[in-house]
């Protein structure tokens, strides 16, 4: 690497007045005509290139410095952009052409979607449920249960040190699901909310952490009981699978910067992203019943079935025992009503589009 230093012109001044003055500029200037050496002389040289010496180590020791405030003023010249950048917030010119910065309760998020929705506008319900994966009912019925959990705190009508307000808690929530469902970048939310995007980075991380955590464990219930799994059959009895009350199967979710490190165990051959997998039990009516932890998409079905603990459950005969059902059966005269006991669902692990979770069992064969 080259360093560069700039150099004064006193400073060369200086150095060139001490070379060209009438002292000696050599020791052989120091001896007389016939040979012998002028002590006087002598003296006036030493003391020139002392002098000399120190004039050389003042130019570097200026040169030294004038880099070290080259340097010092183009890191505060950077920082002070780097904290303009990051300050820029949307704009707008008024009547009189003068700017005026954007706030979020000014912004069309604000108006059309928070403050005057028109929830009986067919168009406008298609629209909010296509940019947000949701009606705006569900979005309010949401935002209640965000604001009273404890991670969002710092959003829920609190201020800073400076006794700012904090940003609106329904344009986060709004971003954050416009992130998850469209792969909304930050800087996109930032110019549609006027909120920073730095404060919608952190606000998503708290989002999926509740929405994994909290909201999961209200929205998705395993059925435990007869009552609870009856409530799921009666779409697969009118289709003629009498008992079952489930379908399940794995589902991949892409990961869009996967790590290097992590791109081959994350990697399956239905896709070529890297991605996570997780077996998912729903019923007909786009409700969860039961879903897995994040896997590698790299393993197969039969592996995450087998980590699965609803299906585990039902294999093992843990759970929903008490489970009854009526299948015909024929011994080749009579046509006669079996009663069974068990779970079934309704998979495809490659092998069995139709497989059971728990082998039924004949309690009780009586004629119809």
């Amino acid at each position: 690497m080259t360093m560069r230093m700039s150099i004064g012109p006193n400073s060369v001044a200086r150095c060139a007045a001490i070379a060209n003055d009438y002292r000696p500029r050599s020791i052989a200037d120091c001896y007389g005509s016939q040979g012998e050496l002028d002590l006087m002389k002598f003296l006036q040289y030493q003391e020139k290139c002392s002098d000399l010496s120190r004039a050389e180590r003042n130019v570097l020791l200026d040169g030294l410095m004038s880099q070290d405030d080259t340097a010092a003023s183009t890191s505060s010249s950077r920082r002070t952009r780097k904290r303009n950048v990051k300050a820029l917030t949307p704009y707008y010119f008024d009547d009189g052409g003068n700017v005026v910065y954007l706030k979020p309760m000014e912004t069309a998020w604000w108006h059309l979607c928070v403050q005057s929705p028109l929830v009986d506008d067919k168009k406008f319900t298609k629209k909010f449920r296509r940019r947000f994966r949701m009606t705006c009912e569900q979005y309010q019925t949401l935002l209640v249960k965000v604001k009273r959990s404890s991670l969002f705190e710092r959003w829920v009508d609190s201020k800073d040190a400076t006794g700012r307000r904090s940003s609106p808690i329904q344009l986060m929530c709004l971003g954050a699901m416009r992130c998850l469902g469209r792969g909304l970048t930050f800087d996109d939310l930032e110019e549609h909310t006027a909120i920073n995007e730095e404060t919608h980075r952190q606000f998503l991380h708290a989002f999926i952490t509740w929405g994994s955590t909290v909201f999961f464990e209200e929205q998705v219930h395993m059925p435990l009981t007869r009552n609870d799994y009856d409530t799921h059959r009666n779409e697969f009895d009118m289709g003629g699978l009498t008992g079952c009350g489930f379908s399940t199967d794995a589902t991949n979710v892409i990961m869009w910067k996967c790590s290097n490190n992590l791109k081959q165990a994350n990697s399956g051959f239905k896709q070529s992203q890297a991605a996570r997998s997780y077996n998912i039990s729903v019923n007909h009516r786009r409700k969860t019943l039961h879903s897995t932890r994040g896997h590698p998409s790299r393993w197969n079905d039969k592996t995450l079935a087998h980590l699965d603990s609803f299906l585990t459950s039902l294999h093992e005969g843990r759970i929903l025992q008490d489970v009854t059902f009526q299948l015909l059966s024929s011994d080749g005269n009579n046509i006669k009503r079996t009663t069974c006991r068990g779970a079934w669902g309704l998979s495809d692990n490659g092998y069995h589009r139709w497989s059971c979770a728990q082998a039924p069992v004949i309690n009780d064969i009586s004629s119809p």
